[in-house]
């Protein structure tokens, strides 16, 4: 896993990607703020090969702070703080999760609406806002269940819990986008 740094108010994390034809690594970040609506975040990534995912960490949270500070010419993230929570349809659907936050919890729940964004799940866990989990998604039509890799979860009420996905790999938010576009297309 990469480095994490906090930096004028907001979350920088690395999360370089290794390319295996190169065998280097491309410098990809996630930028992130918490505030009344929930925690907002971004993914960036930048041209450049490095030669090691340290050198990738090193010069990934050296590029979030650029971005903060406004120095990355076409990149900001000062409209995080006033984004709207919700800026993605979602779809009231029955999928079954199960989700685990290292080392000591593993759940099962029932997914009641999903966007690409985010969702809304129904689950006897006892949760907590600001937990990171891993979720597994069995949608229907796949053959095996979506992996978001962390997902934070924006609020709790009684059995339900809302969350927000913050990182998953490129294949993964595909395979979503398509779960998404069949969605779409489905009549209610």
């Amino acid at each position: 896993m990469g480095k994490r740094a906090e930096y004028e108010g907001y979350t920088i994390e690395s999360a370089p990607q290794h390319d295996p034809h190169r065998q280097k690594w491309r410098l990809r970040i996630y930028i992130s703020i918490q505030h009344p609506r929930g925690i907002q975040s971004r993914e960036l990534t930048a041209e450049g090969l490095y030669a090691s995912e340290d050198e990738a960490d090193f010069y990934g949270i050296a590029f979030g702070q650029r971005v903060i500070d406004g120095r990355v010419d076409g990149l900001a993230v000062w409209d995080l703080k006033v984004q709207e929570r919700r800026i993605t349809p979602r779809f009231r659907v029955q999928f079954r999760t199960t989700f685990c936050a290292a080392p000591t919890l593993d759940g099962t729940g029932t997914i009641l609406d999903l966007s690409t964004g985010g969702c809304r799940v129904e689950s006897t866990a006892f949760l907590t806002s600001g937990l990171t989990l891993e979720l597994r998604i069995y949608a229907p039509g796949l053959d095996w269940p979506l992996m978001i890799e962390a997902a934070t979860i924006q609020w709790v009420s009684g059995p339900m819990f809302g969350l927000a996905f913050f990182r998953m790999t490129d294949s993964e938010r595909q395979r979503l986008d398509l779960v998404i576009q069949d969605l779409t297309s489905t009549p209610t």
